[in-house]
């Protein structure tokens, strides 16, 4: 059975055969399995995982991401969950951000 991002990327490479439907798929599973330590750790190896993710466009998704999670959620501050979420999604921002400007240097 296939997953949504295989489905996605299956729908992407039918309207676009062009390939970018890996780049998609490779961002999307990043997101969904939430696997920022292997991107860290791997970005610029030769044969990491999300070879095909660029920095700057997951930090673009990932502060779009915490922008929308913090209008929607007013009183989220008060549950501990949703703090420690927020703290995460902070961290990983901040550590893409030094991605980006080093590899912008």
């Amino acid at each position: 059975m296939m997953g949504v991002s295989e489905i996605l990327v299956c729908r992407v490479c039918l309207i676009n055969p062009w390939g970018w439907g890996l780049d998609l798929l490779q961002l999307l599973d990043l997101f969904i399995q939430w696997d920022w330590s292997t991107y860290l750790a791997d970005y610029g190896q030769p044969n990491c995982k999300y070879l095909r993710v660029n920095p700057v466009t997951a930090l673009t998704l990932l502060e779009k991401m915490k922008d929308t999670s913090r209008k929607n959620n007013m009183f989220a501050q008060f549950r501990k969950n949703e703090r420690d979420k927020q703290k995460l999604i902070d961290t990983v921002a901040k550590q893409l951000r030094g991605l980006v400007s080093s590899h912008h240097s």
